[in-house]
């Protein structure tokens, strides 16, 4: 007698443990002998506890666990582990007539040319559920004969263009010279997809009467609108890999458009363009691209399918995901800008990086201030008409009023071109037209008004709690999360100097108080000038050309600058080298303020100051309470007459000095480059998978949406 072909037979579950159970069972009843059947059940990410029952009930069936709710990834598992000749698919609510596998077998035996087969699947009352699957108009189809009574109509073995895969058997050669199903199908029309590529290849489908299996239908998929969903959403990934000459006009036969689901109707067709451009050639692409651009122009905004193209391009690996970051200061040395810029840094490897300035400045220029690599970034000046006219050299979003033009729409117009626009410097009014958008914000320095655009960002990123506190306040925003400006001074070891340090730009408003630092330390002199013997105080910090303020300050210094240094534009090495000798650290900014904005929102200049040792005594407002540590790692003050205090105590006692300079030294470790890098990188590869990746839908989450209830 010949030995019968191992056949392979595999069950889908999830959640369906009854269901299961009646199949496997309906399977130990089959007329052909058990040492030729290979029983497979891949459970679908079942939430229940089918796994460990079935392997109780059934310990010679073969179990394996799904990474995704994904009936066709599963079938694809279970062909994978397949041991048969003959490989058979069966829904978990089938069940089997005892002489099935061995009709069909004997078909497949006796010819070639057949690659799967299957019988007359029944209803339990008897009604026809498929003799086949036959192609309607608009390229929908139906299983043939379903729901009617089983009166003989369809008694005849003939070739069909599909076959139901509640219960099938293929022939293995077919499915290894056709390839894989396509998991993007998830579930429903990946029947009707692996056969057509079935006929392509030359194989024949095969109905055959009298092998006879019962179904309870949608008892493995319960809820029509899941049904629905995937058949609509999987027609246009047919018609866009089979007959993409079909797929504009499908558009409008979709129950996606006639139900006005545009949401859905516009994320199908995202995913089938997608196919469309993996499967076809650049002939048929460039016919079906610009009439599919032109029908979805009229459901949606022009600049939402100017969209699909750029971002499938980064789906699809033949591009880095684009990022521009606008900085309207990026042409002063600051730490806004270093913030940015480090950021830049971290990011130009995975990412396609271009600066925006309105002023003059060089990729050179900002490694140069900043001691950054930013090999891999551009730079486009974008010069704008309202300041240029105006011969400003700040660009100052606060004197557009109402009734103005909005002189950064131009930067907006410039958003578009790219998937990422990063607004560093917190300028409230420019309007985000890039597919994903993110706000930095130092702090909110003015109200809301005419052209406010903040609430159309993304992400909005703050820099310390105190921002978060007036974003909330002033504006009445959530920031998506708070990153701590990165703070990497490396620390040069000499010997400390007898030299009170300060660093801040020499702004137009004063708003760094070098002024009142000047008389600070002035009086200091004139209260205790044995124990000032020696001590010096020097001011560093940028400034722009013809700055007032600085004026204001060097006049100062003409009438006594026994003590006192100026370093203006002081450049990198020098600014390392002053920190480095310093020992200890003023900063006022925020003192004598009422405004919020005018404080220090952070202090990286501070941080730098302490990674090198030095004591800081800072104003207490602001977000510099979050960095010093009062009486452990500085001193905060909140008058002048208290800055002079901290500062003499620390001169006249050197214990406390080194005690303070190395709780600095250890409180600066908590804002090293380290903690900033994991953060931006963590985030920016989010944003990442969520842009670069389609995503295949869980038929758990899609019938949730649906509001329906789901079983397969």
């Amino acid at each position: 007698m010949t030995t019968l072909p191992i056949c392979s037979l595999i069950i889908v579950n999830y959640n369906g443990l009854r269901h299961t159970k009646d199949c496997l069972k309906s399977l130990q009843k089959l007329a052909y002998p058990e040492s030729q059947l290979d029983l497979i059940v891949i459970d679908n990410c079942s939430q229940d506890d089918s796994v460990n029952r079935l392997r109780e009930l059934f310990p010679k069936v073969r179990i394996f666990v799904n990474t995704a709710n994904n009936f066709a990834k599963a079938l694809n598992l279970g062909i994978s582990e397949a041991k048969g000749q003959y490989i058979g698919f069966l829904n978990n609510d089938a069940t089997l007539d005892s002489q099935w596998l061995a009709i069909l077998v004997k078909l497949l035996e006796t010819d070639r040319k057949v690659g799967a087969t299957s019988g007359k699947l029944l209803f339990k009352d008897g009604r026809i559920n498929s003799a086949g699957i036959q192609q309607l108009p608009n390229f929908y189809w139906r299983d043939v004969g379903f729901g009617e009574k089983d009166s003989g109509q369809y008694d005849t073995k003939r070739e069909v263009e599909g076959l139901c895969w509640a219960a099938v058997l293929f022939r293995r050669e077919c499915l290894e010279d056709v390839g894989p199903i396509d998991e993007d199908f998830v579930m429903y029309f990946e029947d009707v997809e692996f056969s057509k590529r079935c006929h392509k290849r030359g194989w024949e489908m095969l109905y055959t009467p009298t092998a006879i299996a019962h179904h309870e239908y949608r008892g493995s998929s319960k809820g029509s609108k899941l049904t629905e969903y995937f058949c609509n959403r999987n027609r246009f990934l047919y018609l866009a890999k089979h007959e993409p000459l079909q797929l504009v006009k499908a558009i409008h036969t979709s129950d996606f458009f006639t139900n006005k689901q545009y949401d859905l109707l516009f994320e199908s067709l995202f995913v089938a363009i997608k196919k469309l451009l993996d499967y076809q050639k650049p002939e048929v692409i460039a016919t079906v691209l610009p009439q599919l651009s032109e029908k979805l122009a009229v459901i949606y905004s022009r600049m939402k399918v100017d969209r699909i193209l750029p971002r499938l391009q980064v789906v699809r690996g033949d591009r880095k995901m684009s990022i521009a970051i606008y900085d309207h200061g990026l042409h002063f040395i600051g730490g806004g800008q270093k913030y940015v810029a480090t950021i830049a840094s971290l990011l130009q490897n995975e990412f396609d990086i271009t600066f925006i300035a309105n002023k003059p400045v060089a990729v050179s220029d900002l490694e140069s201030w900043y001691g950054l690599n930013l090999s891999g970034c551009k730079l486009k000046i974008i010069p704008l008409a309202f300041y240029e006219k105006r011969g400003m050299q700040c660009i100052d979003s606060s004197i557009i009023t109402e009734d103005m033009e909005n002189p950064f729409d131009e930067i907006a117009r410039e958003s578009k071109s790219y998937d990422i626009f990063i607004n560093a410097n917190q300028l409230e009014k420019v309007k985000p037209l890039s597919p994903i958008s993110i706000f930095f914000c130092h702090f909110p320095n003015t109200f809301r008004n005419r052209h406010f655009a903040v609430d159309d960002y993304t992400f909005i990123i703050a820099n310390s709690q105190f921002t978060i506190k007036w974003l909330e306040k002033r504006w009445n925003l959530q920031p998506t999360f708070m990153l701590y400006p990165p703070v990497e001074m490396a620390i040069v070891k000499v010997p400390k100097e007898k030299i009170i340090l300060a660093v801040g730009q020499f702004e137009a408003g004063g708003t760094k108080k070098q002024i009142e630092l000047i008389k600070a330390f002035r009086s200091l002199l004139a209260d205790y000038p044995a124990e000032l013997q020696g001590w010096r105080l020097i001011l560093a910090g940028s400034s722009i050309p013809k700055n007032p303020y600085l004026k204001t300050v060097q006049n100062l210094l003409k009438q006594d600058s026994r003590p006192i240094a100026l370093k203006v534009n002081a450049d990198l090495d020098e600014v390392k080298s002053l920190y480095a000798k310093s020992s200890i650290f003023w900063h006022a900014c925020g003192l004598g303020e009422v405004n919020p904005q005018r404080f220090e929102h952070f202090g990286m200049a501070t941080v730098e100051a302490m990674q090198n040792s030095c004591a800081p005594i800072v104003f207490g407002g602001g977000g510099q309470p979050e960095i010093v540590e009062h009486g452990r790692s500085g001193f905060l003050f909140n008058t002048v007459e208290e800055l002079c205090q901290y500062s003499h105590q620390l001169i006249v006692n050197p214990d406390l000095l080194a005690e303070l300079q190395a709780g600095a030294q250890q409180r600066s470790q908590n804002f090293r480059l380290s903690h900033f890098e994991k953060k931006v990188k963590s985030f920016f590869e989010i944003i990442h998978q969520e842009y670069a990746t389609i995503r295949l839908p869980n038929p758990g989450d899609v019938a949730q949406m649906l509001d329906v209830d789901r079983d397969r």
